[in-house]
């Protein structure tokens, strides 16, 4: 019986440890990256109405505390503001370069009169990706062999095939069998 009672007592006090090491990882956790994650538009402003508007912006390692964790809210800092010549009114800032999504390949709503291609001819592409492929609107060799760059980068991204596209060739096996379809038409 005094064996059972050991067993359970060594059990009971990992389990204690256990928990105890979660709240201390927490804490620690919380206390590291606090501020982080949280997204509060008033606490941005803060670093720069505590420095004034024509103050120089000091770097991290001379703010406040209260100021580092205002300025760690922000997804990106805000621009600095420059005071424009006496004369010339201020310059307009720039619109930020947008991030265009790799432009989608040419599909079509359904396969020409001649039915639709096998596209599982081409290494690589198996009955599963041939159906997402169509359900996309890509029935034929001749439009994966028309793919750019950025057109494999958005289907490779669409249907999550982690450089398969690239890695098995498959628009170099596309126009091989469309041209191969193109002398038997």
């Amino acid at each position: 019986m005094t064996n059972l009672a050991h067993i359970a007592e060594t059990a009971l006090m990992m389990l204690a440890a256990y928990l105890l090491g979660c709240v201390l990882g927490y804490a620690a956790r919380r206390i590291l990256y606090a501020g982080r994650g949280t997204r509060q538009v008033t606490a941005v402003a803060a670093p720069q109405a505590a420095a004034g508007a024509d103050a120089p912006l000091r770097s991290r390692r001379t703010m406040t505390p209260a100021a580092r964790l205002a300025a760690s809210v922000a997804d990106e800092p805000a621009p600095p503001r420059v005071a424009a010549p006496a004369g010339k009114p201020a310059p307009k800032p720039r619109p930020a370069a947008a991030k265009s999504a790799p432009p989608k390949p040419a599909s079509m709503p359904t396969p020409r009169a001649g039915g639709a291609d096998n596209l599982k001819q081409i290494k690589g592409i198996g009955p599963k990706i041939e159906t997402s492929l169509n359900e996309l609107g890509i029935y034929h060799f001749d439009q994966i062999a028309a793919w750019s760059k950025a057109n494999i980068d958005w289907i490779d991204k669409k249907l999550a095939l982690k450089g398969r596209i690239a890695r098995e060739r498959w628009v170099a096996q596309a126009r091989e069998r469309a041209s191969a379809v193109e002398l038997r038409a």
